[in-house]
């Protein structure tokens, strides 16, 4: 086992810990850090984020959001069906208004047909941020000599965010105060609830909900974006998940809920197929703390090591064929229903082999991403409501991505969706 760390992100340690010192002292935090006090704030939130019955209570009221946002996207739709190109806009709203749900037990509003004026300052703000991180980190830092526009950029957009984000926690905690006496049902005691329970730390409780909102919109909503692409572009295994939810969801309207998030292993393929495809993160990095062989060559201390998960999960070495959409990989025998089983069995790589570290689209190990459950919940629900409810097509060209921190596709999400008859 190679002894390693993951580099911190010098702009973002700066921020924290220089210029806002003020506010974050010496809690750091999830991201961009590394170091004794990275572990000791990871070791107070892990156990409650990483329980799995903690995101189970969640269900409910992430499919209630999932539901009102259907509501949006039949608006949404013009007069051929075509949602705007402009979609994922909406998908960052949705993504949105679900951490906002599940940190804060707060509704902020995304999703009203009015919008809300600090729900889109929110996600200006997090866009600013994953555009400005590259300039700052992976061009010369000229940052630390004088303030780049990237710099002051990232620097507003950070503090209008901790800012608006703060508002909306203090108020969560001013009412978890006010309430403490008073029994709440599971799903509604917030994660900053409850590790203010657990600690009786406010400020930890605070760092921890800003972490989830910069890193829990972007990402999930991107995931969300490719995966509905996919399928729109595979008529052949959009039919196959189609079957699949007809078979537990008897009418379009469907309400999610453990038992039926537990019965779609289609569904997870597909979005576990589209995140080996197009990775939301395309690579990591890690920093070797003692010397290392690794395939014979030797690595010395001090070494940054990259994971370029984009370009090893699409290496036919690991996976033939990496340019066709085939979910059926991820499916052990006898996981599926009878309605894809079949189709199963006949995809020539169904029940391959495949290494346990060459799709790590949530990291591994003490650096998991700590909100996988939730987001897993999001993506799996909103995605069961969509193909339940609509055929969804694309006849633009094929998706093209840009690096943004986060891989994103720059073109239009300009979906077909065409409602199904039963």
């Amino acid at each position: 086992m190679f002894s390693t760390f993951r580099p911190s992100m010098p702009s973002l340690r700066h921020y924290k810990g220089d210029l806002r010192r003020d506010f974050f002292g010496d809690v750091a935090g999830l991201i961009g850090v590394h170091g004794p006090k990275w572990e000791d704030f990871r070791q107070e939130v892990q156990h409650i984020l990483l329980q799995p019955q903690t995101a189970k209570k969640f269900i409910p009221p992430l499919n209630d959001i999932a539901s009102e946002f259907m509501g949006r996207i039949d608006a949404l739709r013009d007069e051929n069906d075509e949602l705007p190109g402009n979609f994922l806009h909406e998908l960052y709203k949705w993504a949105l208004e679900s951490v906002g749900r599940v940190s804060l037990d707060t509704r902020l509003g995304c999703l009203s047909p009015e919008g809300s004026e600090e729900a889109q300052q929110i996600i200006e703000a997090i866009n600013t941020f994953f555009w400005a991180v590259p300039e700052l980190e992976l061009r010369m830092p000229l940052w630390r000599i004088y303030p780049t526009k990237a710099y002051r950029s990232f620097v507003r957009a950070l503090d209008q965010f901790t800012a608006i984000c703060m508002k909306n926690i203090s108020l969560t905690m001013d009412k978890a105060d006010a309430a403490s006496e008073q029994p709440k049902s599971e799903a509604d005691i917030s994660i900053v609830e409850r590790i203010v329970r657990k600690t009786g730390n406010r400020k930890l409780a605070a760092v921890l909900a800003l972490d989830l909102f910069l890193v829990g919109v972007d990402t999930t909503s991107v995931a969300a974006s490719s995966t509905i692409y996919q399928l729109a572009k595979n008529p052949e295994k959009q039919k196959l998940l189609f079957e699949e939810l007809q078979h537990i969801f008897p009418t379009p309207d469907a309400q999610i809920n453990q038992h039926v998030l537990e019965q779609m292993p289609y569904l997870r393929a597909c979005v576990k197929e589209t995140l080996r495809m197009r990775p939301v993160v395309i690579a990591n990095g890690r920093s070797l703390q003692k010397d290392a062989v690794i395939n014979g060559y030797h690595v010395p201390k001090g070494t940054h090591v990259i994971f370029p998960h984009l370009v090893v999960s699409n290496d036919p070495t690991y996976f033939p064929e990496p340019k066709r959409f085939l979910p059926e990989r991820w499916i052990k025998e006898n996981a599926t229903g009878n309605s894809t089983s079949s189709s199963v069995a006949a995809c020539p790589h169904a029940g391959q082999k495949i290494h346990p570290f060459v799709s790590l689209p949530f990291g591994f190990g003490r650096r998991m991403c700590v909100g996988r459950r939730f987001a897993e919940i999001e993506l799996h629900t909103l995605l069961a409501k969509i193909f339940r409810k609509y055929e969804v097509s694309y006849s633009s060209d094929e998706f093209v991505y840009r690096v943004n921190s986060t891989y994103i596709p720059k073109s239009p999400l300009n979906f077909k969706l065409t409602p199904r008859d039963k």
